[in-house]
């Protein structure tokens, strides 16, 4: 039985997200805790694009979503590059080939505008998501982040199908994208810790959380999470220097 609402899924995503970066930021490479705490760390950003897939089905302001992801892709990509590249840009095409996720699934929320489109033909739609999902290159995650979503999107009402999809796409993808960063395959294999999403995602009620029912929850509940993301890596980032 389905027990997980959109909120407490949303909260299992931010803890293992901070478990991530906890374990980027001062965990040693190549201990078994650093790969654990990573393990469980990468189920966060397939569960973002889970629920950007949803928030793209239920929104009644595409525009006002898309900008507020584009927002805060601006004001976390500072803090996201001194927190990964432990110092400051020296120019601008290094600052911009390294964004930030929020960027990343910008371009997931820009395919699924690109794809829903009736206006455009099907070459059209076929171009212009290919060339959206390849500007995943100079985002966190890489193309990945684009490609989940759309597969989330898309195979919402068979789950069976999406599960089949999203663990080809990231069997396939993941090595593409990252495994030239690692000195072994072994090393790598954390990543796979995305599959993970597969257990919450089957959890998952539709449902948001009963207790959010006022305007003011509401707010709290839809801001939080984006204002998370910077502000627990600016915390990261001010412990690591003391």
């Amino acid at each position: 039985m389905k027990k997980l609402n959109a909120t407490q899924i949303k909260v299992i995503a931010i803890i293992a997200m901070t478990i991530d970066h906890i374990a980027y930021a001062f965990v040693p490479a190549g201990t078994i805790l650093h790969y654990l705490m990573h393990l469980v760390g990468k189920t966060t950003a397939p569960i973002m694009c889970f629920f950007l897939a949803e928030g793209f089905r239920h929104t009644h302001d595409k525009k006002k979503y898309l900008s507020r992801l584009l927002s805060f892709a601006v004001i976390s990509q500072p803090v996201y590059y001194v927190f990964v590249m432990k110092a400051v840009p020296d120019n601008l095409f290094q600052f911009l080939t390294n964004m930030n996720i929020m960027f990343t699934l910008s371009l997931g929320f820009i395919s699924l505008l690109i794809l829903t489109n009736k206006k455009l033909s099907k070459t059209a739609k076929c171009v212009l998501t290919a060339f959206t999902v390849s500007l995943g290159q100079f985002g966190d995650w890489g193309y990945i982040i684009p490609v989940w979503t759309i597969i989330f999107f898309f195979f919402n009402k068979d789950y069976k199908k999406m599960a089949v999809a999203f663990i080809a796409a990231t069997v396939i993808i993941l090595p593409i994208c990252f495994l030239r960063f690692f000195d072994s395959f072994a090393s790598f294999s954390f990543n796979y810790g995305s599959l993970l999403t597969l257990i919450p995602i089957y959890l998952y009620n539709g449902k948001r959380d009963k207790n959010s029912s006022t305007p003011l929850k509401k707010k709290i509940n839809r801001w939080f999470f984006y204002v998370y993301y910077p502000l627990h890596m600016i915390v990261l980032i001010i412990i690591a220097q003391i």
